[in-house]
């Protein structure tokens, strides 16, 4: 029997991060054999995350509790995808109620089954022949050898390559691995990890050599989503402090989508899931807790540009263009969300956050949101990312009077130092903003030459043009766009502006007193441009009021002689500072 074995918290530290270390260094490889639960090829990447977190960002502390806890939060906090999310679990289940200074042979066994139960509870729909398999394998390989009269190391050592001959009998507990003649990309992961483990507790000399990448916050990275099996189009992760049931989340956000997994460490949850409404999830999430960190992919985005691209130039523009989301899949415009800081948590615009919802927070905030810009880093790695699949990128962002995006884009340009990357100041936002893009994009489905596209878009800036009627001035005086006393006076007056951009900065174009007043005056203003110099064509947007919109569109094509492009809800960013029920009309003239 194997008695008098102790571990003490530097060693158990190091053998863990070698075992981290040595999936790292397979990242390519798990790449490549990643066929379930659909071929990816992420599963490697994703294990990377968690693995160079775990690396970079957790620590040896006083205790070896404090110094587990530190590296099952390092683990949650780098997890991606169900694999990440399924593999922090097992680390979260190691470090779970750990006291001593040390841990022995008994301890150690005991630890392993709290991985694998805490692994298999994360998981919606748990599958064999995966990750959790062999973790189940290895607790009973050590449960079952444990009797026997060897040497701690030879121990380990038989553990280690029995767990090896499970992996090779996964292959046949899955159609697809048998298929393809593979073992599951994320139970090989496993292994791997579990070798570089064993052989530290081995050889106190033995180093994993491999390169660690640097700290990569949610927000910034990029994950590809390479499957046409989309049910649910967002990959969702959300990182929360952990004051919620888990029971209670996972039976609330069951209703919402598929590929739930939901991860814990001391100090936080994530959640993984995919969903069509990720604005639903974050509505749920954040009505009781804190969301410390988010991202929201969209895979069957990503899914086309890799594999039914229709061009080789792609048009990028920012969440501020209010463009149709139909007109955006089908011409492929890529769209940069504007993050929106509401009480310190952050939203991603027309992804995890819509009008009506913001507009609730707005009247329950004490400090009203604000947008920001996305960070040059951010828009660095989306520039690359496109880079890789285009010859050509034009950005067409917000106006640079309006928002800083304009030279956030500009900066992370500049960094790229590429020829075949132009960007041009709208001048605008909203749905003129999107009417611009509109136009762009037509232009490459017409085979233009990209020099041609840029010239004839930055035309196309002039002659865009934007009327906006606003119910209400009190958003705007709360974002301090506008003098308090202005908004008072407006509100007393009954005074219902009509907002306007010229030279890329907003006017009040005219003030009339009554909602009705201010509709007709606008639509006899269009209606004598389009006598004068002609409108070649049109688009509309609304906040929470569509029925009124679209009476404004009846209008309109009564006057006009023909439909709008389209007609869409307004972004988040918009509706912060345009207020409830307020509706913009965009235009482009034949000047």
């Amino acid at each position: 029997m194997i008695r008098g074995i102790q571990i003490f918290k530097d060693k158990l530290y190091k053998a863990l991060l070698n075992g981290a270390k040595a999936v790292i260094k397979e990242e390519k490889h798990l790449n490549e054999i990643n066929v379930f639960p659909v071929r990816d090829a992420d599963t490697g990447s994703n294990l990377r995350s968690l693995m160079d977190s775990i690396v970079t960002r957790s620590q040896i502390k006083p205790t070896l509790k404090e110094t587990l806890e530190s590296i099952s939060n390092a683990a949650l906090i780098g997890s991606k995808g169900n694999s990440g999310l399924i593999f922090s679990q097992f680390i979260y289940g190691l470090s779970k109620d750990i006291n001593e200074e040390y841990i022995d042979k008994e301890t150690l066994i005991n630890q392993i089954k709290k991985g694998y139960e805490f692994a298999y509870d994360a998981i919606d729909i748990p599958v064999e022949g995966t990750m959790i398999t062999l973790m189940r394998s290895w607790y009973n390989l050590l449960k079952h050898n444990e009797d026997e009269n060897l040497s701690f190391e030879d121990y380990l050592l038989k553990t280690n390559e029995q767990l090896l001959v499970s992996l090779e009998q996964t292959k046949n507990q899955l159609p697809i691995l048998k298929k393809h003649n593979v073992v599951d990309a994320g139970a090989l992961a496993f292994t791997k990890f579990v070798d570089g483990f064993v052989h530290t507790m081995l050889d106190d000399d033995y180093i994993v050599d491999v390169v660690v990448l640097d700290e990569i916050d949610l927000i910034e990275d990029i994950d590809e989503h390479d499957t046409h099996d989309i049910v649910y189009r967002y990959c969702t992760e959300i990182l929360i402090k952990s004051s919620i049931e888990k029971e209670s989340l996972k039976k609330i956000l069951d209703k919402h989508g598929d590929s739930l997994v939901i991860g814990k460490s001391s100090e936080y949850y994530k959640i993984h899931i995919h969903t069509n409404e990720p604005d639903k999830v974050f509505e749920y999430i954040s009505k009781y807790t804190k969301i410390v960190d988010s991202k929201v992919d969209d895979m069957k985005n990503q899914y086309m540009l890799k594999h039914s691209r229709k061009h080789d130039i792609c048009i990028l523009t920012d969440s501020i263009a209010d463009i149709k989301s139909s007109i955006i899949d089908e011409l492929q415009i890529q769209v940069l969300p504007v993050s929106l800081n509401v009480e310190d948590t952050i939203y991603f615009d027309k992804r995890s956050i819509k009008n009506t919802r913001l507009l609730e927070l707005i009247e329950d905030s004490v400090v009203f949101p604000s947008s920001a810009s996305p960070s040059v880093v951010g828009v660095k790695k989306q520039l690359e990312y496109l880079k890789n699949l285009y010859k050509h990128i034009l950005v067409i962002t917000v106006s640079s009077k309006m928002s800083s995006t304009h030279n956030v884009f500009k900066h992370a340009i500049e960094q790229m130092d590429s020829h075949d990357i132009a960007l041009i100041d709208s001048k605008h936002n909203s749905v003129s903003e999107g009417l611009i893009v509109l136009q762009a994009a037509r232009l490459i489905e017409e085979n233009k030459s990209f020099s041609e596209i840029v010239r004839l878009t930055e035309v196309f800036s002039k002659q865009a043009h934007i009327l906006v009627q606003v119910k209400s001035l009190d958003n705007m005086v709360k974002s301090g766009r506008i003098r308090r006393s202005l908004g008072i006076i407006a509100k007393i007056l009954n005074l219902k502006p009509v907002v306007s951009i010229k030279d890329g900065e907003g006017i009040v174009l005219t003030k009339t007193i009554g909602k009705r007043r201010s509709i007709q005056k606008m639509i006899k203003h269009l209606e004598k441009i389009h006598q004068t110099v002609g409108i070649k064509s049109y688009a509309i947007c609304y906040v929470n009021n569509m029925r009124e919109a679209e009476k404004f569109k009846s209008s309109l094509v009564r006057v006009l002689g023909f439909m709008p492009e389209y007609m869409t809800e307004s972004s988040a960013v918009i509706a912060m500072n345009a207020g409830k029920d307020a509706f913009a009309v965009g235009y482009i003239t034949g000047e």
